[in-house]
């Protein structure tokens, strides 16, 4: 591990000053190259956190008052986690974050921005109407987004559950980390709202595979089985979502307008 140099005058209680405060950078040696790590401190943060984002340097968030020396402990124990991650964020992306465009079912879509109006976003004539000044217009996208996700995700189960001879009860959009889909025992279906960010045959995947769980509550074979008969071609699916989905997870809605990352 590699730490940015830090000069100060021959002073005992500066010295320990320096040497008990996180600085604002760390250099990390990883791979054979020095990866940058920007260190924040956060009175909010109850233990240390790293995460790697599209378009920026890692960042570690740390706890009020934590050490340099717990820093540098806490990097050299997750170089090889930031190895891999560094490795998947370096891939071509399908879905980059621009300036002046959302993504919807795998496409891009324009944005047209009116700081003016009202903060909320609509469809209209092939382009993405967003009105209001930051943050405001950004939360608008991310609601028009659940919306869309809803509408989308709602029209493919009611389309696909006679076909399985499934009915659900409940279906509801959420932002969760660990998992695209879930069933509950009573049928009550969940989704990631990015799923609408991704093409339509993956979403349309993750629905199938969620009301083939009303029939078979399991992995099973008798489970595989019945989604291969309703998605031959499920593992494409699947596939895109271990290749891409990490891109489904950073993407931020806001930056379609512009706003810079945290």
């Amino acid at each position: 591990m590699v730490t940015k140099a830090t000069s100060w005058d021959d002073d005992a209680e500066l010295r320990a000053c320096v040497n008990n405060a996180p600085v604002g950078e760390r250099e990390l040696e990883v791979d054979g190259r020095v990866v940058v790590v920007r260190v924040r401190e956060s009175r909010r943060a109850r233990r240390m956190r790293l995460t790697v984002g599209p378009g920026r340097a890692p960042e570690v968030v740390v706890p009020a008052r934590t050490g340099r020396r717990a820093v540098d402990e806490f990097l050299g124990a997750n170089r090889r986690w930031l190895a891999d991650k560094l490795a998947v964020s370096d891939r071509p992306r399908v879905l980059p974050e621009r300036c002046g465009a959302v993504w919807l079912a795998g496409q891009p879509v324009p944005v047209r921005h009116e700081p003016a109006g009202r903060a909320r976003a609509a469809l209209s004539d092939g382009h993405l109407v967003v009105g209001g000044a930051h943050p405001d217009a950004g939360a608008a996208v991310e609601r028009w987004y659940r919306r869309e996700a809803r509408e989308r995700l709602g029209r493919t189960a009611e389309l696909e559950a006679p076909r399985l001879g499934v009915r659900f009860t409940a279906l509801s959009v959420r932002d969760q980390r660990t998992r695209w889909g879930s069933c509950s025992r009573n049928g009550r279906l969940s989704f990631s709202w990015r799923l609408v960010l991704a093409p339509r045959f993956v979403l349309d995947y993750v629905v199938v595979h969620e009301l083939c769980h009303v029939r078979e509550f399991n992995h099973s074979r008798a489970f595989w089985r019945l989604v291969e008969s309703a998605r031959p071609e499920w593992r494409d699916a699947a596939g895109w979502l271990r290749e891409h989905g990490h891109e489904l997870h950073d993407y931020r809605p806001e930056s379609a307008l512009g706003t810079p990352a945290p």
